[in-house]
């Protein structure tokens, strides 16, 4: 079990690192602390939007960026279209592989989210749906683990452009179709008995919503994206996305909360917020040149921050989306790990170890230190509090010889963990 888990545990019992903790006897391996633990392939090596090429990240829940007691559902939305008969970057590895869903659903997993939502572009792309098809069968070997489908609005678009086609009668059997292949599964999100859809920009087209609720199976929850949602009639609900103007102050998610908040109380919406570490499309073909930056980890933490000022246990969010699992083009994706531009200096001062650190500390979630006496196998000697950048190396009881000494700046959750160069010290 890697040292996340057992941090994991330890950060649900005594609540966070308030403290420097002596270890437990607890081993590991300087490969398991910088190798690749994501579901990302090892061929990808990052790009300029600012996706991290795949290293070591915290495994620590999203949850805990969240105010205390939430009950928050978490889902991870996953665009489908890495594939060989599509053209886009390549991110090393193809959607709709059974075992690379699989992957992801365990990462996603471990690192707390609880669901995907899964965008289709329904019967007219074959190609696309087979990614929905492979989470499907994932999240049912995966108990507990949930799966949503989100039409999007290129489900229609070939539609809208032929003469004669009825777009309502089109998205009703899509949907239908949908009911069939991806509703029925244990493993699909219901809410008080009823499937839940969402769409992604669907609404553009000049949909009959009422012949559409008429004669869709199931009478499944409709939840459409931005703030608008909450005032239209076909609507349940709605979900927010990212904030693509570059603003620091977040107009967007503080309009968007403050109107489901509204909904919320007067009809009792469905509210799904948001959660991103910025947005970059300037790699995707369809790009507007719209730049949101990530500023190392910061963007990430804020927008849990902003669910924080509008949400508690007295006013709870239901469901929070992550934007995006795997977006490499819109530079949206968390696969990879979110670098927070950290790095530790270590050094020693009379009996004490000490590091200085560069980058933004806030992305910290706390440091653990190591010794090794050959370089690859190393001991846990101290999990230390984030304000803390010193440890007494007396408390070691190391017997008299050489060793190598390391500190790990374990990252907030989704962000990568960062390991120092070895410091070699005599001890006495």
């Amino acid at each position: 079990m890697f040292r996340e888990c057992i941090g994991l545990a330890l950060i649900l019992a005594l609540g966070g690192w308030q403290a420097e903790k002596p270890s437990e006897s607890r081993t590991t391996t300087l490969d398991l602390l910088t190798r690749n633990n994501t579901s990302a392939s090892n061929s990808f090596r990052g790009m300029q939007n600012g996706n991290a090429a795949p290293s070591n990240v915290s495994k620590l829940p999203l949850s805990s960026l969240l105010y205390a007691g939430n009950r928050t559902e978490i889902y991870a939305r996953v665009v489908p279209f890495f594939l060989k008969t599509q053209k886009h970057v390549d991110v090393g590895y193809h959607s709709d592989d059974p075992a690379q869903a699989d992957r992801q659903i365990e990462d996603m997993i471990s690192r707390g989210i609880h669901g995907a939502i899964v965008d289709w572009y329904g019967r007219d792309h074959p190609d696309l749906g087979r990614t929905a098809f492979a989470y499907r069968d994932g999240a049912e070997r995966h108990q507990g683990f949930r799966f949503v489908i989100s039409e999007d609005k290129g489900a229609l678009k070939d539609c809208a452009r032929k003469s004669g086609c009825d777009i309502s009668r089109h998205l009703i059997e899509d949907l239908n179709y949908a009911f069939d292949k991806f509703e029925n599964s244990p493993a699909y999100l219901r809410r008080d008995g009823r499937p839940v859809v969402f769409f992604f920009d669907v609404n553009q087209y000049p949909v009959d919503w009422n012949r559409v609720r008429k004669f869709v199976k199931a009478n499944p929850f409709f939840i459409f994206r931005n703030a608008h949602a909450f005032s239209r009639a076909e609507s349940d609900g709605g979900f927010s996305w990212v904030d693509h103007t570059g603003k620091r102050n977040m107009p967007y998610l503080d309009d968007f909360y403050k109107k489901a908040l509204e909904a919320a109380r007067s009809r009792s919406a469905i509210v799904v917020g948001s959660v991103y570490k910025g947005f970059d499309d300037r790699a995707a073909s369809w790009s507007e040149n719209r730049v949101t930056d990530q500023e190392c980890g910061q963007i990430w933490l804020d927008t849990f921050d902003r669910v924080n000022r509008y949400f508690s246990v007295s006013k709870p969010l239901e469901f929070l989306q992550v934007v995006t699992w795997n977006d490499y083009e819109e530079g949206t994706e968390i696969e990879s790990g979110i670098d927070n531009c950290v790095e530790i200096q270590l050094s020693t001062s009379g009996a004490d170890l000490k590091w200085s650190v560069a980058g933004n500390e806030k992305t910290i979630d706390h440091f653990v230190v190591y010794s090794s006496s050959d370089g690859e196998r190393l001991a846990e000697l101290a999990e230390v509090s984030r304000e803390k950048h010193s440890w007494g190396l007396r408390a070691a009881s190391l017997p008299p010889g050489q060793y190598e000494f390391f500190v790990e700046a374990v990252g907030k959750p989704s962000i990568t963990n960062k390991l120092s160069a070895p410091l070699t010290v005599h001890m006495q």
